[in-house]
């Protein structure tokens, strides 16, 4: 069973700290509080919890999957996929991300503020601390201003005012940049514990804010000091099962793993309830049921979707991605299972963690970084992508193969991001990434188009602004700062 985050007594002495943090948020800033090592660690899990919580649930990643060009939406989860805007059930969905995300923002805010003015702890302690703390405000932030563009930016210096206004996109990314250059210096070089972020949990996110933004040359350096740190390898496979070794329900802290969201299967509420999004009550996996608690099947792919069936099915990662299985929709039809718990109790029982960042995302980062930087792609860009194109065929990940792909091949920029592009689907399939990466390339219309025929509204390429944001924050006026088409 994984020794995890969650429980918070366990690690700082405090059983009832959880639900003190969930419910009584402000208590966290009396004077009673940050007085002791321990209690700032406590303070960092606070914001991890509402990820876990919120963002983490099933609503992030089953609405970005639902919008990717590999999968599809079922059920109430099918208006994502036909990309004409969130209807009521996604919009309310959409909340629930935002409130969660949001939370975890107010609980860094409160923390950091705290630990500012804390005297017990040294310079250094603090600012590994906080760096922590900044990480996960930052991850917050790139989260919103990808999902919903312009929002209120609140800070450790704003948070007692409620009505604010939004920032602009600029603004909220420069304070993104802040907060992650403070956490790349500052915080520990190692997770102090299971799921807490790192320096290089900070310079891999730089890279991909980096990325996000066109700074190609700083998102290069920033990925390649991960890289260079020695600390990340890609986990060798041979089979297809065994790339559970990577995405196991009991696998924890593997050498890909840079920031996840840890979870636990010991109990119901513990855990992923995603999981049980992928799932059908009928399906089996090595003679096992996918889910032990049955499963609701809402996402879901089909092989006549040209992603798919070019698919070499020499690639482990198919197999290990897609279970053919009647849905009820012919016999066409895949089930998502790269993650699935057999033992998992409940709707939220699942104890697979949500990979936010892994080893491939960096060297994806670094090869097209580089690539945009020299104007077209050198030997080492193809070399970090052969090394998860390898992996996916059983190879040695850093061994010339007999499958790596010759720069030759993809010698312009062009056909290397295509090539780039198609890896990235398969290396990251149901990893709540997809859209994200499409939407950043500005390719997200086009490819929706090529593969699923589907013309996307504009109005699907943000989230709208929760209505409770208007009726309770004053500075804001629907009329005006709602996103449009909402």
């Amino acid at each position: 069973m994984k020794k995890i985050i969650i429980a918070l007594g366990l690690i700082v002495g405090m059983t009832s700290c959880n639900s003190w943090l969930d419910e009584e948020p402000k208590s966290v800033a009396a004077e009673t509080f940050y007085n002791t090592e321990a209690e700032a660690a406590a303070a960092v899990l606070a914001p991890l919890n509402k990820l876990r919580t919120g963002y983490n649930t099933m609503n992030f990643p089953g609405m970005q999957e639902a919008f990717s060009d590999y999968a599809y939406g079922r059920g109430s989860w099918e208006p994502l996929s036909q990309y004409q805007g969130l209807n009521t059930t996604n919009i309310s969905r959409a909340n629930a991300v935002w409130t969660g995300l949001y939370q975890s923002i107010r609980d860094c805010n409160i923390a950091i503020a705290r630990l500012l003015q804390a005297a017990s702890l040294t310079d250094a302690k603090k600012n590994a601390y906080l760096g922590e703390l900044r990480f996960i405000r930052a991850f917050d932030y790139f989260n919103l201003v990808r999902l919903y563009g312009a929002c209120p930016l609140r800070t450790d210096e704003n948070m007692s005012k409620y009505n604010l206004a939004k920032s602009s996109v600029d603004d909220i990314y420069s304070y993104i940049l802040a907060d992650l250059l403070f956490a790349s210096a500052n915080a520990p070089e190692i997770s102090r514990i299971a799921g807490t972020p790192s320096k290089y949990s900070a310079l891999s996110l730089l890279s991909e804010v980096y990325l996000q933004l066109g700074k190609y040359s700083d998102a290069a350096s920033a990925s390649k000091q991960v890289i260079d740190s020695g600390k990340y390898s890609l986990v060798s496979v041979s089979t297809v099962r065994d790339f559970d070794k990577i995405f196991g329900a009991n696998v924890n802290n593997s050498t890909e793993e840079i920031f996840y969201l840890k979870n636990d299967n010991s109990a119901n509420g513990n855990g992923w309830e995603y999981v049980m999004l992928c799932a059908h009550p009928s399906a089996k996996i090595n003679g096992q049921k996918m889910y032990g608690a049955g499963g609701w099947y809402g996402i879901y792919s089909t092989d006549t979707n040209s992603f798919i069936s070019e698919w070499d099915v020499k690639d482990l990662r198919k197999d290990f991605n897609l279970l053919p299985f009647n849905l009820g929709l012919g016999f066409n039809t895949y089930l998502m299972v790269k993650f699935y718990d057999t033992s998992a109790p409940g709707t939220s029982g699942a104890g697979n963690d949500f990979p936010c960042i892994r080893y491939p995302d960096v060297l994806m980062v670094y090869a097209e970084a580089i690539t945009k930087v020299n104007g077209a792609p050198n030997a080492d860009a193809m070399e970090k992508l052969n090394m998860i194109h390898r992996r996916a065929y059983g190879y040695a990940p850093t061994a010339a193969s007999a499958v790596d792909f010759s720069l030759a091949d993809y010698s312009t920029t062009d056909k290397f991001m295509n090539l780039l592009v198609r890896e990235q689907g398969y290396e990251c399939m149901n990893e709540g990434k997809r859209w994200f990466f499409l939407t950043r390339l500005g390719i997200a219309k086009t490819q929706i188009k090529k593969i699923k025929g589907i013309d996307v509204a504009d109005k699907h390429m943000l989230w709208p602004i929760p209505e409770t944001e208007f009726n309770y924050n004053e500075a804001l006026d629907a009329t005006k700062d709602q996103n449009p088409g909402y």
